[in-house]
């Protein structure tokens, strides 16, 4: 963070109107973040002792620490020891540290009683303003920036519809409770009835990301020594709910890579998605690919999950097929397949299952209401139902670390133990064991 320290006399006039030249107290002159500060460096000097222009005592010469006199070498000294400690204070923090932990820092280098010019002020931890800060400097990922972004305007709706001005240290485990009660409450209409927005899954996420907000700017707060309640010990975010994965079998999967698509665009959706059937990576990931990342018919990345983490390099040996839809694309900026918006893709997928005739019934959990419903598989087609399938249909025929390792599941990931779940057929298998 930027800083200016200039040393200054402070000029005052006396009683008898004339300025005061003799003993004149030395100040530095601060300047940051739109604010300033006059500190006290505890040295006087004559005016005739100190040179304005180079900012240092005359050489030769003395000043005063209280009735003490001092050499000017000792007063030089000390502007050296106050300029020292601005540098490593600005270039440890990223918000703007107040006054207070400025003059400590400053009276524990100069080793002096604070005689401050001007009063301290402690400035409000606004609560938008370090989350902004938040998301400009932490290195975050395109997606999490979105995420993290995002989140950051529902807190200020939740402000604004509370009328709440909100500061750090106004997030308290009630607050918390406040904003989750409010993500829940938001109701749209389907089909002639009021439905939740957002499922519990999306509002752990959210209030997942306020919590790493939140921690990192306490730790940031820290080297500024400031210290504030840590909302999070007496509130818990929600746990997500998962439930038993929808996917294609590999008779749907390979009826659908058969079929004969006249639309163009459906066409081409039906390629990415079988594709990703065959690799079992996240769509984000699928569309940042290029020829660059496949070799001797083995498909690697990082998943952009995990780079902000451990990265992990995900690496998938090409089938046949997959490769044979590779073979169909061969476009200028080299990326492996086409694509369209998410929002299209998805809303292609369910016209194109159900034109294929991938109309079974399947039962699931609603994503809103955590409901039991039926309802027919190309209504609920999405991308991710492609890696669904990936996993889907190599589980319980290989260990399950090796399709990890392809798929790019976290180890302990709740999503891959869903997959424990839903295999009859290795239920069956145990139960034979004992006849």
């Amino acid at each position: 963070m930027k800083y200016n320290v200039s040393f200054k006399l402070d000029l005052r006039k006396g009683k008898n109107g004339q300025w005061i030249e003799e003993k004149v107290p030395i100040n530095a002159k601060i300047s940051f973040a739109g604010d300033r500060l006059n500190y006290f460096t505890g040295y006087r000097i004559d005016k005739c002792n100190f040179d304005i222009g180079g900012q240092i005592a005359k050489k030769n010469t003395k000043a005063y620490e209280g009735k003490r006199e001092v050499s000017y070498s000792d007063v030089n000294r000390r502007f050296k020891n106050i300029e020292a400690a601005l540098t490593i204070l600005f270039d440890t923090v990223k918000f703007a540290p107040d006054k207070a932990t400025i003059i400590n820092t400053l009276d524990n280098r100069a080793k002096k009683t604070s005689q401050v010019v001007m009063e301290p002020e402690a400035k409000p931890l606004l609560f938008f303003p370090l989350f902004a800060n938040y998301i400009e400097n932490s290195r975050l990922s395109e997606g999490r920036t979105k995420l993290t972004t995002y989140t950051m305007k529902k807190w200020q709706r939740f402000a604004d519809q509370n009328k709440l001005t909100l500061t750090l240290d106004l997030v308290t485990p009630d607050l918390l409770r406040a904003f989750e009660k409010y993500l829940l409450s938001e109701k749209k209409t389907v089909n002639g009835k009021e439905v939740a927005v957002r499922g519990i899954n999306t509002i752990h996420t959210k209030l997942k990301v306020t919590r790493a907000f939140i921690n990192h700017t306490i730790k940031e707060l820290k080297l500024q020594g400031i210290t504030i309640p840590y909302p999070f010990d007496s509130y818990t975010v929600p746990v997500e709910v998962y439930g038993t994965p929808i996917y294609l079998t590999l008779n749907e999967r390979n009826l659908l890579f058969d079929a004969e698509i006249k639309n163009d665009q459906l066409a081409q959706v039906r390629d990415i998605f079988i594709f990703q059937c065959l690799v079992g990576c996240r769509i984000g990931d699928l569309r940042t690919m290029t020829k660059s990342n496949i070799n001797n018919s083995i498909l690697s990345y990082i998943p952009r999950k995990t780079k902000e983490g451990k990265p992990v390099t995900v690496t998938v040996p090409l089938t046949a097929k997959a490769i044979q839809i590779l073979s169909r694309y061969d476009i200028p900026d080299g990326r492996i397949l086409p694509f369209l918006s998410n929002q299209q893709y998805n809303t292609s997928l369910k016209l194109l299952f159900e034109e294929v005739g991938l109309t079974r019934m399947v039962t699931r959990q609603h994503p809103t209401t955590r409901e039991s419903e039926n309802v027919r598989l190309c209504d609920i087609a999405s991308s991710h139902m492609a890696r669904r399938s990936f996993v889907g249909n190599l589980f319980g025929k290989v260990d399950s670390a090796i399709i990890a390792s392809m798929s790019g599941h976290v180890t302990n990931s709740k999503a891959f133990a869903r997959y424990y779940d839903v295999s009859k057929e290795l239920q069956r298998t145990a139960i034979d064991l004992l006849e």
